[in-house]
């Protein structure tokens, strides 16, 4: 009996649950309990089905699963692991380990391959939306390779873990949100289906970080006055 449907179900599952319960840390007040609580059982969820999803592309390759999966891999387990990398400039701890080194590196290798198979050919699923998650997943990669480089150089503050934080966890839902959309919102052109809650959450992380940078720099010019 084939492994392949008890995953799939198990993937779809996750898939819901983190759908429905991944709206919630961007709706409550950050840092509160609830924001942390379900914060956490988004991230259960997204792991559960990035550990399905992985399992399936090995027994049945799929570039645009692939590539789905390597975005929403990146966007989950970096968003995670800058809550731990806050202060570079006084921790040599909060500087980047093994393990975020090989994870990135080995994302943006399976970006490549992604690209590769579209290239020539070889790619199965929508092209166009593999493409755009692979790009999205490369930029990424090259914004954490640098910072791992130079943790203290442009344009690290003290404040850009929130911002970095912000911006992958809400790639990491839209992620998702975009895998929904695709497979049961049917009535919607392809491969617009699948982009529109990329394009969305984009839009929403740039406003809403440029917000809260303005915020932050009245409060100091406040506080200097």
């Amino acid at each position: 009996m084939s492994i392949y449907p008890l995953l799939l179900a198990v993937h779809i599952a996750t898939g819901l649950a983190a759908v429905l319960i991944g709206i919630a840390p961007v709706l409550t007040r950050k840092g509160s309990r609830a924001h942390r609580l379900t914060g956490r059982l988004f991230s259960l969820c997204m792991a559960i089905l990035l550990a399905a999803a992985w399992a399936m592309t090995a027994l049945k390759m799929n570039s645009y699963l692939l590539a789905l999966s390597a975005s929403a891999t990146l966007t989950l387990f970096s968003g995670l692991r800058v809550l731990g990398r806050k202060r570079p400039d006084i921790r040599q701890a909060d500087r980047a380990q093994g393990l975020d080194w090989l994870v990135t590196l080995g994302i943006a290798g399976v970006g490549l391959l992604v690209l590769w198979q579209v290239a020539t050919g070889r790619n199965v699923g929508p092209a166009a939306t593999s493409v755009a998650l692979v790009y999205g997943a490369l930029g990424m990669s090259l914004w954490d390779l640098w910072r791992f480089l130079r943790p203290t150089d442009w344009p690290f503050s003290p404040e850009l873990w929130r911002y970095e934080h912000l911006w992958k966890m809400l790639g990491a839902y839209s992620a998702v949100l975009s895998a929904f959309s695709g497979n049961f919102l049917r009535f919607l052109p392809a491969p617009w289906s699948a982009l529109w809650p990329t394009l969305l959450f984009q839009t929403l992380t740039v406003i809403w970080i440029a917000v809260l940078v303005v915020r932050k720099r009245q409060q100091m010019r406040a506080a200097a006055a």
